[in-house]
């Protein structure tokens, strides 16, 4: 074996994704005593959240947040111990340097509920203070400041604490830089002080909306997982599809995309659905980068896909004060366009590849599958109801469907969800957002120093005249700086640290070249386009070389070079880079406009992104055979041009790809034997 190949096949897995070092830690620290102190706080912390959401616990704004971040990175500093995570764990084995880091974990938690304590004292007393803060709000900062990095560290690695330090220190010192990236003078207290007890500080949106809502809906992803939810949805999409060629990759992306849609993770959504699909797509004849490929594009579109959309819906509300409805309403056919790609472009490689049929015996029966786990759709439905027709707040919802779990599972004597699994799942939520917490917690220090200093507008302007006034070069400048600044990130620390910088320069981008008078008439929302803009990209950066962690978490399942599976990814999930552009143009992709336009621009959307699928695979109702070069660069210009909302370029488009249907048609029957 070569060294190349070796190192494909010893990529850790776990290693990529903290949300997957969690569940493990969960796993390993039933045998410690710590271990088991963790397990203490978990439960402790998705009870306090419970008790909130029915608002049996009323409490100010700081203690609120605060209290959620404590018992966060309590378990994380028991779970997740110092001698694991410093000098790469090479002093690990020896009892004298463990006992020491266990003291030092112990001191950073009391630090921290001391820390969180000062907050909260001080906020308390600001009016009495007529708004200065006391002398211990720079204390607390300060340790704030200092476990907040720490614990990213631990959780997350070292580029968002890094990110963090970079933008605390040009709020430090770029009162000394010329020019207009310069800023007004802060001190190191005032900069603590400003993080400590401050809205806009660490306690600001980020942490609310973890302390809020997404805590709620990683407790329901917990519940679903445990009643064994993602077996039945693998089932399913499997039994939709099992009869194509195409079938095992097209049930991996209905799958992971459901599953996907929950937990709003893409690494940990490829090793739970992939470790199933990645062999059964490798099995039929499909190419394991490729199979690689499929998974890591569906696990990434989950996030974008409504009505839960990850955590990236509940953060975007916050930071456009847009309904949840209209968000959701928004992403509907964006996420169908980008899905529809996907589908697309696995038929046509089943067509094209050595893929075999999968026996009828290996095809589960969908009648079956719905009798046996027909309650899964219920609760479902159950979210869906309490969010979009009831219109609920998300957080109550969210409780209402974890809540629907147990009880709609009491009907099935096979699958009941007994009540000794209710405080593992209350644990498991704890557990599971961590990662969570504490990339919102240092994101949170990067938008308050962002919004200290007035960055975001200053960046705005910068690339505004980078841009020269063309909106395409603003998106594209945007585009780029969100891959590159969610490399190595999970997707909501990089669509917070996105969101808090490039989308402000944005807004006024698309507010002054776009159509005035459909803003004034509420059918076109320059915020929430910017941030779903932004959002879709930082949700790309997992599947973009070269730090594409989605697909090297395929290519360890796949046993495949993770490059080419990136590669592949970008191929598969290319509407997701083309879509965004569209949208920003014209209103109708979100559902805003008459009826006829939206109709139209959807209609032609879809048509020109099967056919940019069809050209970038070399598939064209060719039969088992690819197309020659020059009717697939013809098939994928027709299908941009339909892309484009332009009529004449539409009706171009179409002409064209009648035109090349055909003329494939009939080489196909001048090959044909007679």
């Amino acid at each position: 074996m070569s060294k190349k190949e070796k190192a494909v096949q010893e990529i850790d897995v776990n290693s990529l994704d903290a949300d997957l070092a969690a569940a493990q830690k969960l796993e390993e620290s039933k045998k410690t005593l710590f271990g088991k102190m963790a397990i203490v706080f978990a439960f402790c912390m998705a009870v306090y959240h419970i008790l909130k959401t029915v608002q049996i616990l009323k409490m100010d704004v700081i203690p609120e947040r605060g209290i959620h971040v404590a018992f966060a990175f309590t378990i994380l500093y028991l779970s997740m111990p110092l001698y694991e995570h410093v000098f790469k764990d090479r002093f690990a084995g020896n009892k004298g340097f463990r006992i020491i880091c266990r003291i030092v974990d112990i001191l950073c938690i009391l630090a921290l509920w001391g820390a969180i304590y000062m907050c909260s004292y001080e906020y308390s007393h600001l009016s009495e203070n007529l708004g200065i803060p006391g002398k211990w709000a720079a204390v607390a900062g300060c340790v704030l400041f200092l476990l907040v990095l720490e614990a990213a560290r631990r959780c997350l690695g070292y580029i968002m604490p890094i990110l963090a330090l970079i933008f605390f220190a040009y709020a430090l010192f770029g009162h000394k830089i010329p020019g207009q990236l310069g800023h007004a003078r802060y001190t190191l207290k005032q900069l603590f002080q400003y993080m400590a007890i401050d809205l806009d500080g660490v306690f600001g949106t980020t942490i609310s909306v973890s302390a809020g809502v997404i805590f709620m809906f990683v407790m329901f992803g917990a519940f679903l997982e445990a009643s064994g939810c993602s077996q039945f949805i693998n089932d399913l999409a499997l039994s939709l599809t099992g009869k194509l060629r195409s079938g095992p990759a097209l049930s991996a992306v209905v799958a992971s995309a459901l599953m996907g849609c929950i937990n709003g993770s893409a690494v940990a959504n490829v090793v739970g659905t992939g470790t199933f699909t990645i062999p059964l797509m490798k099995s039929r004849g499909y190419k394991p980068e490729f199979a690689a490929g499929v998974e890591a594009v569906a696990s990434t579109g989950g996030q974008i896909l409504p009505p839960v959309m990850g955590s990236g819906a509940f953060l975007m509300v916050a930071f456009t004060n847009e309904a949840y409805p209209l968000i959701v309403k928004c992403a509907v056919i964006p996420a169908i366009l980008y899905f529809l790609g996907a589908g697309v472009a696995v038929y046509a490689q089943g067509e094209v590849g050595d893929v075999e049929l999968m026996p009828k015996e290996q095809i589960p029966k969908t009648r079956s599958v719905l009798k046996d786990g027909w309650m899964y759709l219920v609760i479902i439905a159950v979210l869906i109801w309490a969010l979009l027709i009831q219109q609920f707040s998300p957080v109550v919802a969210a409780l209402i469907g974890s809540a629907s779990v147990p009880v709609v599972m009491l009907v099935d004597k096979k699958k009941r969800f007994p009540i000794t699994k209710i405080p593992s799942a209350l644990v498991k939520s704890g557990f599971n957002a961590l990662t969570i917490v504490a990339g919102c917690a240092c994101a949170g220090i990067v938008v308050s120093m962002v919004a200290r200093t007035g960055l975001g507008g200053k960046f705005g302007n910068a690339m505004m005249n980078a841009a020269g006034g063309s909106l395409f070069l603003g998106l594209l400048f945007t585009a780029i700086a969100c891959v590159i600044l969610g490399m190595g990130l999970p997707t909501t620390s990089a669509y917070v640290i996105g969101a808090s910088i490039l989308a402000p320069a944005l807004i006024p981008m698309l507010r002054n070249v776009l159509s005035p008078e459909l803003v004034a008439a509420d059918q076109y929302f320059p915020a929430l386009v910017a941030h779903l803009f932004v959002f879709y990209f930082a949700c790309l950066s997992a599947i973009t070389p070269p730090v594409a962690l989605a697909a090297y978490a395929g290519a360890g399942i796949a046993k495949c070079n993770p490059m080419p599976t990136a590669v592949h990814a970008c191929k598969i999930g290319f509407a997701g880079f083309v879509v965004p552009f569209v949208f920003c143009y014209n209103s109708a992709m979100m559902m805003q406009g008459s009826l006829g336009e939206i109709l139209m621009v959807t209609g032609t959307a879809l048509v020109g992104c099967v056919a940019m699928s069809f050209g970038i695979q070399g598939w064209y109702f060719s039969g088992q055979k690819k197309v020659n070069w020059v009717i697939r660069l013809l098939v994928l210009a027709a299908g941009f041009c339909m892309m484009i909302p332009n009529d004449l370029l539409s009706i171009v488009g179409l002409a064209v790809l009648v035109c090349l249907f055909v003329l494939t048609k009939m080489q196909n029957k001048k090959t044909q034997p007679a």
